[in-house]
């Protein structure tokens, strides 16, 4: 799919004159096309900066007029060059009064680049923040209204309170997505220009208002007609009216290609007289009949089929039960059975909290009490850990974060890694990565890889080389991909009479002050790979002396890109800093996808367990990985579109 120049939505400003909306676009695409390259950044930075140096002087009340002015006229007559250089000169001058500190250049260049349409590639520490609150403020001049996606809600009403002193100096009116569903907040929410929320609520939002409209088309006419009369038309009561117009994503990277075909799914409860026993027979059917043998698994996307020989055991087990109520197929539930067992892990895929079973975010480590797997799935794991069983939920609608995101007019975003996953974002969202270098020369070191032959060889060497930084007081935060990686490393530290502090679970105030101590000096931090994403973590000045923040990471992910985000904790904005990465041969990452280099590295380990350096065979396999999850990706958007021709095919009929 070749690069689309970005579209704007002006039709409601163009006042029946196709010309002037043809104008504004041709205009502002004067603005993106120089965007789009360094040179032209530096270009148009240099302007806006010539701009900004004029603005000094001016009273608050002067610089409100200005923007009034400037925004009422990119309305009327479309962003130009000059005016979006204005514009943005604007921003950063109402930035400096508002934050009391001046943007860098590079975050200038980055607010640039992200009015362009580009996904900024920003690293960490370098003030995405402020970036997206600048970058949000600069689409207003092409758009009605702007929608800020974070990762969670405590980030979104962080971020939007360190923005909201610029947005009311710029007359820019800004609202927050409320956690509670609450209707009518967040229509009022969603009636602002800047809107600060979690990227998921979003979608979720307009699937709700889908439903809202499908129920109205499933009233009878003489129904629908008396709701109109009666001012009840269903459009007018749609939460966000309907506008698309420009998505801002942070974390865009994880976002946009990593969840990408992750479902957005509204579910209602399903019977409540749903009967536990099928659940329990298949767990006692599989413990007693279904041996390794008798199914097979296609890593790594697991999927599980039984053999002819106890398919047929199966059904003449069930065939005993005549009373028993099946809410599925009797297959469905025993390779449930099988995969609650085999396949997901407590404590990796999922904890128990007060006897219930909540999921565990692969990509996160977030807990996710609110919710459940689908067709049978949560019920089979309650089975496996012998609590309650609830009654299953049933889907009403759900949409992929994909498909949603490309109902908007316009979209950029920013994230500290993105240009490995540059040909994604542009073959599939029309977007373009943009790299802006950091303020600062990053001196960061990153030691080799050290690989084992076994976990708790590779525990045991990670809890000494724990010990001996902070014997010489370098703090040091560990990173892991599980929590039950996080409790086994926190064991292995305390034996060594270390007191970590470990951090798992949803995200919230506590967690981001916690995080950001992280670089005091001698503090250990245990956290799974996004706690804390979206908090500094800021070395004293006894700790930078120590060496700075040092970063371990417990397990390489199949990622190439999380391993970056993870390191590039270390080291900010010019201070120093180490990463380091520990393997073993054990690791669930060679397990599932090369056991060839898991004999290899177990083979050559010596007899303290740790083995030969594998770095380039371990880089060619998550390449590999990365390689397969974008045909995976790709092959799923294909057979999306296939769908949406069908579906279109049996509407016209």
């Amino acid at each position: 799919m070749a690069f689309e120049l970005l579209k704007t939505t002006n039709t409601n400003r163009s006042h029946g004159r196709p010309w002037l909306g043809f104008l504004k676009r041709f205009h502002h695409d004067e603005f993106v096309s120089l965007s789009r390259s360094r040179r032209g950044i530096q270009r148009l930075f240099r302007e806006v900066r010539t701009f900004e140096s004029k603005l000094a002087s001016k009273s608050e009340s002067s610089i409100r007029s200005l923007a009034e002015d400037i925004l009422a006229k990119g309305a009327q007559e479309g962003a130009s060059r000059s005016l979006c250089v204005n514009w943005a000169g604007l921003i950063a001058e109402t930035i400096s009064r508002s934050h009391g500190f001046r943007l860098h250049d590079v975050q200038v260049q980055a607010m640039i680049a992200g009015a362009g349409g580009a996904i900024v590639e920003m690293q960490t520490g370098e003030g995405k923040t402020v970036v997206t609150g600048a970058t949000a403020a600069m689409k207003l001049l092409t758009s009605q209204s702007v929608h800020v996606g974070t990762t969670n809600t405590y980030l979104a009403a962080r971020d939007l309170e360190d923005m909201a002193a610029t947005f009311e100096l710029l007359g820019v009116s800004y609202g927050l997505l409320p956690e509670e569903s609450n209707e009518s907040a967040t229509r009022r929410a969603y009636r602002n220009q800047v809107v600060y929320g979690p990227g998921y609520q979003y979608g979720f939002d307009y699937l709700r208002d889908q439903m809202n409209l499908r129920k109205d088309r499933q009233s009878s006419l003489g129904v629908s007609l008396a709701n109109r009369i009666r001012g009840r038309d269903p459009f007018q009561n749609l939460v966000q009216s309907g506008s698309h117009n420009v998505a801002l994503i942070d974390e865009a990277d994880s976002v946009m290609i990593d969840e990408a075909m992750t479902p957005l799914i509204i579910s209602v409860p399903g019977s409540a007289h749903e009967d536990p026993t099928p659940y329990l027979l298949a767990k006692k059917f599989t413990a007693e009949y279904v041996e390794g043998n008798e199914y097979t698994l296609k890593m790594p996307e697991k999927k599980l089929e039984l053999t002819d020989k106890a398919s047929e055991q199966a059904h003449e087990a069930v065939a005993k039960h005549r009373t028993l109520k099946l809410a599925r197929p009797w297959r469905i539930y025993l390779t449930n059975a099988i995969r609650a067992k085999q396949l997901f892990t407590r404590n990796v895929d999922y904890v128990v909290v007060d006897e219930e079973v909540q999921i565990v975010d692969q990509y996160t480590g977030r807990i996710l009490p609110d919710r459940t797997w689908q067709d049978g799935l949560h019920q089979a794991v309650e089975a496996e850990e012998n609590v309650a069983i609830k009654p299953g939920r049933e889907s009403t609608t759900q949409i992929t974060r994909q498909r949603y995101l490309q109902m908007y007019d316009e979209l950029a975003g920013l994230t500290g890694t993105a240009a490995s996953v540059a040909k994604e974002f542009n073959a599939v969202y029309g977007c373009r990565v943009t790299e802006i270098p950091t303020n600062r020369p990053c001196i960061r070191r990153i030691d080799r890889t050290r690989f084992f032959a076994d976990l708790d060889s590779k525990l045991e060497a990670i809890a000494v080389d724990v010990l001996q930084r902070h014997a010489k007081g370098q703090p040091v935060l560990v990173g892991t991909k599980t929590i039950e990686e996080s409790l086994q490393i926190r064991d292995k530290l305390v034996a060594k009479g270390l007191a970590p502090t470990l951090l798992n679970g949803i995200q919230d105030e506590e967690e981001a002050d916690i995080i950001s101590c992280a670089g005091q000096l001698g503090a250990i931090t245990i956290a799974t790979n996004m706690a804390g994403r979206g908090t500094d973590i800021k070395p004293d000045a006894k700790a930078l002396e120590s060496g700075g923040l040092h970063v371990v990471g417990v397990s390489p992910n199949s990622s190439r890109r999380i391993d970056r985000q993870l390191v590039g904790r270390a080291a900010r904005q010019g201070q120093p800093g180490s990463a380091q990465f520990f393997a073993a041969a054990t690791d669930q990452l060679f397990e599932d996808n090369n056991r060839g280099l898991q004999k290899s590295i177990a083979k050559r380990a010596r007899s303290n367990g740790e083995s030969s350096d594998f770095t380039n065979e371990l880089a060619k396999l998550q390449a590999g990985i990365e390689s397969g999850n974008f045909k995976q990706r790709q092959n799923m958007i294909l057979r999306d579109r296939w769908m949406d021709t069908v579906r279109e095919a049996i509407e016209k009929d």
